[in-house]
């Protein structure tokens, strides 16, 4: 009983970690394609 809840913590635990891990990269692509963009703007502008 004590591995089940022990491992229910456990399990949550790393869930969480994926799942932010998830989101970070998910804010890190925005930013790259966005500073990308820019990139591209300014090359066409000149």
């Amino acid at each position: 009983m004590i591995g089940f809840i022990v491992g229910l913590f456990v399990g949550a635990f790393l869930g969480v970690v994926v799942m932010c891990c998830c989101f970070v990269a998910s804010k890190a692509d925005d930013e790259i394609e966005k500073m990308e963009n820019e990139q591209t703007d300014d090359k066409g502008n000149s």
